[in-house]
């Protein structure tokens, strides 16, 4: 009996420590040797790829890493530390999340590249993430290294400005940057702007706020804006 509980607890351990896989590609699954696989630390979040958010890149695996499978391909990934930390010995939690970092990558079939930072300690070396989050992505087979920009700051300007934190809809398959969509995208109609409007104010948080907006846009809605706002 105890040699079968050793055996039951010995796979289960193999078990979780498998890292969830998120296919991010159409079609039927591929062979891990024919895709791109990028690894997320379980304390990063997903806020973009290509400038969609995708909420599938962020299912709840614990602090577990994850495998986001994609198609070989140069993608633009931006993410942000997110974590809680136990404040008084445990009698509140606090829960950080950092500015976000814009990691470039262009994999080729069969590489893993993972993204990566480096780990706080504590709350007060977390908080530090608000303001400075430096973090790169790593080629696990060959070894290169790209250092991620520097993105917004993580606020809910955005939240609050939509009246909600979730988008309504959200595609659950990405394409590398610069082929050609998967299906045609719908035309988008824009009104003409008002001649009279209330102006937001001038400071970081409303440029945070376009900024995030502009970053859930497709390229076809930022060439529609684009054409509206040329005077």
């Amino acid at each position: 009996m105890r040699r079968l509980f050793v055996i039951a607890l010995a796979g289960l351990l193999a078990a979780c420590a498998q890292q969830p896989k998120v296919q991010l590609y159409s079609g039927a699954p591929q062979p891990q040797s024919e895709v791109l696989t990028v690894v997320v630390p379980g304390e990063l979040e997903i806020r973009s790829i290509n400038g969609q958010p995708y909420k599938a890149a962020n299912a709840a695996y614990n602090l577990d890493d994850k495998q986001l499978l994609l198609q070989p391909g140069a993608y633009q990934i931006q993410a942000f530390y997110k974590n809680g930390f136990d404040v008084a010995g445990g009698i509140s939690h606090e829960v950080v999340r950092s500015r976000t970092a814009i990691f470039d990558i262009d994999g080729k079939a069969g590489d893993v590249w993972r993204l990566e930072f480096d780990r706080p300690q504590n709350l007060a070396e977390a908080k530090k993430f608000e303001e400075e989050f430096k973090a790169w992505a790593v080629n696990t087979r060959t070894g290169e290294r790209e250092q991620a920009q520097e993105g917004n700051r993580n606020v809910s300007a955005l939240a609050a400005l939509m009246g909600t934190s979730e988008v309504a809809t959200q595609p659950t398959t990405v394409a590398p940057l610069g082929s050609a969509p998967a299906q045609a995208a719908q035309p988008v109609a824009l009104q003409p702007a008002p001649s009279q409007a209330a102006a937001l104010p001038h400071n970081d948080a409303t440029l945070t706020t376009l900024q995030q907006m502009w970053n859930l846009l497709t390229p076809e809605s930022r060439s529609a804006f684009l054409k509206w706002a040329k005077p």
